[in-house]
């Protein structure tokens, strides 16, 4: 993987959460589906409910906020546990080192291990993050103006940027 920088050539912040199979940072498989719940897996933390943007509609849902800045949002699942995690502040790392910002080519993913994106992430690549089942990483593609039923030409793609780490419970 080719490092990550930003255009001054500054490495991004230490990371302070990471995403795995087995969920991000104490948030796991059997996380409540709650503030208090959320709050005692990622102590120090600010829970506060937010509406944001899934794959297929927006909702209201939990963020955890540290130091001020947003780092993740907690979808509800099924059976008073948590669903679906997005990582989205820039202290957040993937599985393999993946960090918010970087492009698709810096991934080092092939394109096989993408779908494009349906409904409010049209446009966008949702990928398979290496070695795990339990990760997707999205990736918006700048000025992509279609066709939105598949991927965009590699060197499109190889440009496209991480937006968003993805972590789904194995239930």
């Amino acid at each position: 993987m080719t490092p990550l920088s930003d255009p001054a050539g500054a490495p991004p912040p230490a990371a302070v959460l990471q995403v795995t199979d087995q969920g991000v940072g104490g948030l796991g498989d059997e996380t409540g589906y709650g503030p208090k719940a959320i709050g005692a897996a990622l102590p120090g933390y600010n829970i506060e409910t937010i509406q944001t943007a899934g794959e297929n509609g927006t909702q209201w849902t939990y963020a955890a906020f540290l130091d001020g800045l947003q780092m993740v949002q907690v979808f509800k699942g099924t059976s008073g546990k948590i669903g679906v995690v997005h990582g989205v502040g820039d202290a957040i790392a993937g599985p393999n080192g993946e960090r918010l910002g970087m492009t698709f080519s810096q991934s080092g993913l092939p394109r096989s291990a993408c779908r494009v994106g349906k409904n409010l992430w049209r446009g966008m690549a949702i990928c398979s993050a290496k070695n795990t089942r339990s990760v997707s990483l999205v990736f918006a593609i700048s000025g992509y103006a279609g066709p939105f039923d598949r991927l965009p030409a590699d060197r499109e793609l190889g440009g496209a940027t991480l937006q968003r780490i993805l972590w789904s419970p194995a239930r």
